[in-house]
């Protein structure tokens, strides 16, 4: 009974049962995609630096048009 409604719908609305059909495979990627992943052998990526290291000398202050 299901699917010949299901069937129906493709028939009738394909746009809406495609967007259900989309919608439902985020949530189901985000349960299968890791456990995949972690099989395969993936391994995160370094992280990205978020300041640029600073010299270990003592800082000169600017004189005149330097920068």
């Amino acid at each position: 009974m299901i699917v010949n409604a299901i069937r129906k719908a493709t028939f009738e609305h394909p746009f809406a049962v495609w967007g259900l059909a989309l919608g439902f495979t985020g949530p189901l990627l985000v349960l299968t995609v890791p456990p995949i992943r972690d099989a395969m052998g993936y391994q995160a990526p370094n992280a990205i630096p978020e300041s640029y290291p600073l010299p270990k000398r003592a800082r000169r202050p600017t004189t005149g048009f330097e920068d």
